[in-house]
């Protein structure tokens, strides 16, 4: 995604109006200096707001979003330190033939209902085990849905999918 790493937190407004995601997002910048990473809608009429800085101003940012939000916000994700490779895989999706290095033993298909869960759930994932956490598909073609792929030893895939 870039090369410099965004943070240390990372916060996702995930909205059931496109329209109001565009209030979010521009509520979020006017409160506190976070780094907007992305403002976008996506399949299933969603809008995704993603923001990035230091842990107490993207806290401050996210709690006006989520009142600029009202009743549309369908999600929220707030992590003070996310895992740092997670952070690449919040831009385009990653094909196959890029994985690079890292366990391959087994693999894992994490899905979700919502953005907001798998991020969170790839942010455990990797804390938990030895995964490389390949890539990561946020809502668009896949009807507001998300999921991520890892890879490892065996034991290290089933301690991560349950954390």
């Amino acid at each position: 995604m870039r090369e410099r790493m965004p943070g240390p937190a990372l916060g996702i407004l995930e909205l059931s109006l496109i329209a109001r995601g565009v209030v979010v997002a521009d509520a979020m910048m006017k409160r506190a200096e976070v780094e907007l990473l992305a403002s976008r809608p996506v399949s299933g009429g969603k809008h995704l707001v993603f923001i990035a800085g230091e842990v107490d101003v993207v806290g401050e940012s996210m709690a006006a979003g989520r009142a600029a939000a009202g009743s549309a916000l369908a999600d929220e994700l707030f992590l003070p330190f996310l895992h740092e490779p997670v952070w690449p895989l919040l831009g385009e999706p990653v094909h196959p033939s890029e994985w690079a290095g890292g366990p391959v033993g087994a693999v894992a298909i994490v899905e979700t209902q919502t953005v907001c869960a798998a991020v969170a759930a790839a942010d455990a994932a990797g804390k938990a085990a030895l995964v490389a956490l390949r890539d990561m598909r946020l809502a668009t073609g896949i009807s507001g849905k998300a999921f991520f792929t890892m890879t490892g030893d065996l034991p290290d895939i089933e301690a991560a999918a349950v954390a």
